[in-house]
């Protein structure tokens, strides 16, 4: 609900003790979330899902901080306890895409965090995503994605004219040996 603030905090919560609001980027009409005047790794804001056994949850979102850099987890707590699912380096003025997943065991009503360990810095975000998938949708996407990204690179010792050895070369992309299209 409102991944990209822009209904203002709707949907949103502030989590422990820290300041919550949304600001709007200097160069874009983009608006984001803020949490400063944290006292803790997990203190700043929060939203509640509930998520499906035996679902696969791709999580994602873009972190930045007001100065320096951090380490940055998207974090579920549950009944199971906490389970990060995506980590990243967020630095001043530059948004990092922070990307992972999950899958739960049992269904459960779990709080999302974002997890910080300086609680010095300001920390942003915007753009936060979760999206299911069901295990035949997941194993299909792996499936594609894997034809898309298989390059195997096989690897020909040639002799030339003049008896040195040369290596080459030849790529393969999804199963297609382009040795057979030169």
């Amino acid at each position: 609900m409102n991944p990209n603030f822009n209904e203002g905090l709707n949907g949103w919560k502030k989590s422990g003790f820290a300041n919550m609001a949304t600001r709007m980027s200097n160069n874009a009409n983009n608006t984001f979330i803020v949490a400063s005047n944290r006292k803790g790794p997990f203190h700043g804001f929060t939203q509640k899902y509930f998520l499906k056994k035996d679902t696969y949850y791709v999580t994602s979102a873009w972190v930045q901080v007001s100065h320096g850099d951090a380490h940055v987890a998207l974090v579920f707590r549950g009944p199971f306890g906490i389970q990060r699912t995506g980590w990243a380096i967020a630095r001043s003025g530059c948004w990092s895409m922070l990307k992972g997943g999950l899958i739960l065991t049992a269904s459960a009503r779990v709080d999302l965090y974002l997890e910080a360990n300086n609680t010095a810095i300001e920390l942003w975000a915007d753009s936060i995503s979760i999206k299911s998938f069901s295990q035949e949708e997941w194993k299909f996407h792996q499936h594609q994605n894997t034809e898309k990204v298989n390059v195997l690179v096989k690897f020909y010792m040639l002799r030339d004219r003049r008896s040195e050895m040369k290596l080459n070369a030849l790529s393969t992309y999804s199963g297609v040996d382009l040795a057979k299209k030169l």
